[in-house]
């Protein structure tokens, strides 16, 4: 084989290995994007709010952790103005956010949620840090 010949083969066996690994970098950097469940509620139940907040924690096991659970709500812009009570748990993934939302558990204590408040809740996909 001439100089030439094994001079090119070089090159394109590391521009193969650069392009997979590019391909690697971007898939990681995809999957590191975190997931935020929201809660907002207008709680018109004190008392068996109490109940479900005693049975409702994002499973660290499941990848969640408690950023927001209730603090102040303070109106910047934009009507109608924010519930009165926010939640928000941090995940790794939105399919983490989703498996958490859909298991067992936290169905069952959906249940006290809605017979104690008003409100939604959903999941949205954040940045990259």
């Amino acid at each position: 084989m001439t100089a030439n010949r094994k001079l090119m083969l070089t090159f394109l066996i590391g521009a193969a290995f650069g392009a997979i690994a590019a391909t690697q970098l971007r898939a990681q950097t995809k999957a590191a994007q975190p997931a935020f469940f929201i809660s907002e509620a207008t709680v018109h139940d004190p008392q068996l709010y109490k109940k479900f907040l005693a049975t409702e924690q994002p499973a660290p096991t499941m990848g969640g952790r408690m950023l927001v659970r209730g603090g102040r709500v303070v109106a910047i812009d934009g009507e109608p103005a924010p519930p009165p009570r926010i939640a928000i748990a941090m995940f790794e993934s939105v399919e983490a956010a989703q498996r958490w939302a859909l298991s067992p558990s936290h169905v069952e204590s959906m249940k006290l949620y809605h017979q104690a408040a008003d409100g939604r809740t959903f999941i949205v996909e954040g940045v990259a840090p």
